[in-house]
């Protein structure tokens, strides 16, 4: 049986503590004996974005591009235009 965890976040705003929880949740999946790839490990980021929010040191803010990028798009209100 294999299970696939997609992310693990830590987010701390003093590096001191952020390394700490790292080794924390290291410690915890070697316990366990769950592994994690290097190669596929993203370490120290100042702000990341997941799903349609922003995580950074001051706190999680939500994104709303998608909509954003709909009500830019122009329709054409005819079907001649269309043609």
């Amino acid at each position: 049986v294999y299970a696939y965890i997609d992310d693990i976040i830590i987010a701390n705003k003093n590096i001191e503590e952020y390394l700490k929880y790292i080794k924390t949740v290291f410690d915890i999946l070697d316990k366990v004996y769950i592994y994690i790839l290097v190669e596929k490990s993203f370490v120290a980021y100042l702000s990341i974005r997941l799903l349609s929010y922003i995580v950074n040191s001051e706190g999680v803010a939500k994104i709303d591009d998608r909509i954003a990028i709909f009500k830019k798009l122009k329709f054409s209100n005819t079907l001649k235009t269309l043609e």
